[in-house]
């Protein structure tokens, strides 16, 4: 029997419908965080947390002490979900062509509902009752972002939503003081921006603050970056098709405009975002709306050292759409 003070970390593979001819369903690859049975509420919030190009659903859980955002969210009583998406880490990898952003999000959208429903019915892992959900918040990292944006567009999948540095308007590479940014002609191709990303962009610069520890950032270079040939634990050495387009202006302006739920953005002060307020107008039917900037973070929010004030804003943010939904 499980003790009233142990968390429980559920891993799970989750069957989805293929949109490809002959293909069987493909799988994703989820992990579900439930806190100890002393901290959990009545009816507990759901966190769904999704990762960027080049990253895996473990880099919510990172194995160092103090650096697991899912731990720290279940210490205050909600339920984390993470999530490989379709084409990542260790969900199905169906060929590049085949993982748009719209297959992507109804891929995620489906996986989800399976846990959401497993959950209800109490049907997740053997000694979990049945729980029901005061709402379910998603949040999505960069690329994860978009994704995001997607799912809540074409499925409603969510009672609010974070988009953490994840720019809705364009994406823009930060570039160290002197250096040109990068700059992506108007009518460029995909492959063709995502190649002037790759070669122009200061990934050290960008990715992580100078006080992040030199372990994490030589794990996360060692195999290749962006594109990975290894990858650390947190890593994903595939990414969907989607990705190529997401560099180019616009790309989920209509996606984002179509949210009707609350919304926070959240960016650390050297990321890939436009201004704030830029950001934040992109969500025009949006019923709440805020923002965040955290000092001293880069656009891998989970490795800066400021990354807790991150993580409380998120807190209270969940707190904030749990209260609309009184059960």
């Amino acid at each position: 029997m499980k003790s009233s003070t142990e968390r429980q970390r559920v891993e799970t593979r989750l069957a989805v419908p293929s949109t490809r001819e002959g293909d069987d369903d493909w799988e994703l690859a989820a992990t579900v965080f439930l806190p100890a049975a002393d901290e959990l509420p009545e009816r507990p919030a759901v966190f769904v947390a999704m990762p960027g190009a080049g990253y895996s659903r473990q880099y919510f859980d990172i194995p160092e002490d103090g650096y697991s955002e899912a731990q720290h969210h279940n210490r205050r009583g909600t339920i984390v979900v993470t999530l490989d998406h379709l084409g990542v880490g260790e969900s199905s990898v169906p060929p590049f062509e085949v993982t748009t952003l719209d297959v992507v999000a109804a891929a995620n959208d489906a996986a989800l509902k399976s846990i959401l429903d497993r959950l209800r019915d109490g049907s997740l892992a053997p000694g979990i009752g049945a729980i029901e959900a005061a709402c379910v918040v998603g949040a999505g990292q960069s690329m994860g972002g978009h994704v995001l944006a997607a799912m809540q567009a074409y499925h409603r999948t969510f009672d609010g939503v974070a988009m953490l540095g994840s720019s809705m308007v364009r994406t823009s590479m930060p570039s160290p003081p002197g250096s040109a940014p990068v700059v992506v002609p108007a009518g460029t191709p995909p492959e063709e921006a995502a190649e002037l990303f790759v070669q122009g962009t200061d990934w050290r610069y960008a990715f992580f603050w100078e006080d992040v520890p030199e372990s994490f950032v030589d794990a996360d270079f060692t195999g290749g970056h962006p594109v990975r040939e290894t990858a650390p634990i947190w890593g994903s050495t595939t990414v969907p098709g989607l990705a190529a387009a997401l560099v180019l202006p616009g790309v989920v302006t209509a996606e984002a405009a179509s949210i009707d739920v609350p919304v926070l953005v959240g960016m650390g002060e050297r990321d890939v975002c436009q201004e704030p307020i830029a950001e934040l107008a992109a969500f025009t039917n949006a019923t709440d709306i805020s923002a965040i900037v955290v000092p001293r973070m880069a656009h891998m929010h989970n490795f800066a050292g400021t990354r807790q004030r991150m993580w409380d804003r998120i807190d209270a943010f969940i707190a904030q759409v749990a209260a609309a939904h009184p059960s």
